[in-house]
């Protein structure tokens, strides 16, 4: 994991410079969310190059178990970050109008527009935004 701190959350999104990507935020206590990864790694399997950033809103202190958790569910190798610092700043550099509530998703396009999305993915929202990626939002 590499730690999310404030004012780091601009790098995550700087690093993707004119690259769209899909920014997906996830606990160690959310069921949802952990099952969650089984569409993700379906998704990652039918299209290798998706570009997926994984948040772990858990504390840093936390790092051991959710490491084991993203080994589980095949989702180790994915880039990832876990809050290491107040949760309720970073949720807000995050996304102001975000309250924490899990799971919570972003799809951003290639201009860094960003669409979040509060409770589970689905197959259809994720295809239809690889499908548009190229350059607008969903």
């Amino acid at each position: 994991f590499r730690r999310l701190q404030g004012g780091s959350f601009a790098s995550v999104v700087a690093a993707r410079r004119d690259q769209p990507f899909l920014l997906v935020l996830w606990s160690i206590t959310c069921g949802p969310c952990r099952d969650e990864f089984a569409l993700l790694r379906e998704m990652r399997a039918r299209h290798p190059g998706l570009p997926l950033v994984l948040i772990s809103t858990d504390d840093v202190s936390d790092e051991l178990v959710a490491t084991r958790a993203l080994q589980d569910f095949a989702m180790a190798d994915e880039e990832s970050w876990i809050f290491a610092d107040d949760a309720q700043k970073l949720r807000y550099e995050i996304d102001p109008d975000w309250y924490g509530e899990l799971p919570r998703a972003y799809f951003y396009d290639a201009g860094h527009r960003r669409a979040g999305v509060s409770g589970s993915l689905t197959r259809e929202q994720i295809e239809a935004w690889l499908a548009t990626s190229a350059g607008t939002s969903t």
